[in-house]
């Protein structure tokens, strides 16, 4: 079998992965031969593309944004996201020219990889399959990133009709294929499943907790717990900043570890730099580097915010169960993640917004090592049972090709 992955991120670094980088292997392992073609959105403005063939095989076309600045930041915006699929598209068409796919895999928000889908499904008669982690432009109107009004029913309308092109759109837990079938359209014929987030499941090797502290600069006699991904919106950064100042008043020696960058850097980083301050930030690292800097933590955080109506599941979770990190998550209350947590006894659960909870939560955690232990244990277990890479691409693979939609253990009574 052939495949194409349409998608907006797929890094090259090697030791620096992504989930995407994951599944390609995961599919080569199945022998599979896969080609990407991908738009870096992190790369400068229009770059040249770069053709490239992973160490596993996989051929690789990727394209830099391109925009029309000097007009403001919404028709920044706006161009990038309408004209960077458009250069990704006559890249992939001189790149795979001489290739015949079978299926087309795309990566939400579909706006993304708009002009793509459209040669794709024109040039190849593939089955088409939608990986459903971003319900744009709902989530980001709920974080003020897109005005309600003409641009949002715009970019919903136009979001809808490419959605509706794939055979089968797989959701991260029952509670999205919900929420996308509340608020888009679809065809009846088109398939929804749920399809868990996935991850390499390789546990890393011991490391010496010590050594990894010095190396970053940690405290070596006091319990570190650490948020690592993006620093931007809709990470309830404000959340885990207030929970790490009612920590420092109650006298907690726990220190509170960001690591990442985002548009909320700022707000780390004066945090951190203030006296007495329990805060910790530092920048970005590479993937396999990150893990191990996790396996030096006692707590492992994870946050949204509050009045948010689209159900996210955190991806940051499958690090954490890989490090073997106890987690406590702060989560919208429309989200069944805590559930999902309390269901595998994999970590403690508050609602987002009460601070107060989630710093007890985080407390609790950082000084109970029996329920740590047990936590810690179960999380892997979930890991191989429900996240598992290769469930995943064997999943997606199969899809369309037998009479029912795909399942999983997603809760452990299923």
């Amino acid at each position: 079998m052939n495949v194409l992955m349409l998608c907006s991120r797929f890094p090259l670094e090697v030791g620096n992965g992504y989930l995407t980088n994951d599944l390609a292997d995961a599919m080569v392992a199945e022998g599979v031969q896969v080609a990407v073609s991908c738009v870096d959105w992190g790369a400068p403005y229009s770059a040249p593309t770069h053709n490239a063939i992973t160490e596993n095989g996989v051929q690789v076309c990727a394209t830099s944004p391109v925009a029309v600045r000097g007009f403001g930041s919404l028709t920044e915006k706006t161009t990038k996201w309408l004209l960077s699929p458009r250069r990704a598209a006559s890249s992939a068409r001189r790149a795979f020219r001489n290739h015949n796919f079978d299926l087309v895999i795309g990566f939400s928000p579909s706006v993304t990889i708009a002009r793509q889908l459209s040669w794709a499904m024109k040039s190849f008669e593939a089955r088409s399959y939608l990986v459903q982690w971003d319900f744009f432009p709902f989530h980001q109107r709920s974080l003020g990133l897109i005005p309600n009004g003409p641009i949002f029913e715009f970019a919903r309308q136009r979001e809808e009709a490419l959605m509706r092109k794939f055979d089968t759109i797989g959701c991260m837990s029952p509670k999205n294929v919900d929420y996308l079938n509340a608020r888009y359209q679809l065809r009846p014929e088109q398939g929804v499943e749920v399809l868990p987030i996935w991850s390499n499941v390789a546990i890393p090797g011991p490391i010496d907790r010590n050594v990894v502290r010095k190396r970053y600069g940690l405290p070596l006699d006091r319990p570190v717990a650490v948020f690592g991904g993006q620093i931007t919106e809709g990470r309830g950064i404000e959340d885990m900043l207030s929970a790490a100042e009612f920590l420092r008043q109650a006298g907690s020696d726990i220190a509170m570890l960001f690591v990442g960058e985002g548009r909320q850097s700022s707000l780390v980083k004066a945090a951190a730099e203030r006296d007495d301050s329990n805060v910790l930030y530092r920048p970005r690292i590479a993937r396999d580097e990150y893990l191990k800097l996790l396996t030096a933590a006692d707590v492992g955080l994870i946050a949204t915010v509050r009045d948010v109506d689209v159900p996210t599941f955190p991806s940051k979770v499958t690090d954490y169960f890989r490090a073997g990190v106890p987690v406590v998550a702060s989560v919208e209350t429309s989200t069944d993640f805590g559930e999902f947590l309390a269901d595998h006894d994999a970590g403690l659960h508050v609602a987002a917004g009460n601070t107060g909870a989630l710093a007890n939560a985080i407390e609790k955690l950082a000084t109970d090592r029996a329920l740590s232990k047990r936590f810690a244990e179960a999380g892997r277990a979930c890991l191989r049972s429900v996240f598992d890479v290769r469930l995943a691409a064997r999943q997606i693979l199969n899809s369309g090709t037998r009479g029912e939609t795909g399942k999983c253990a997603f809760f452990s009574d299923s």
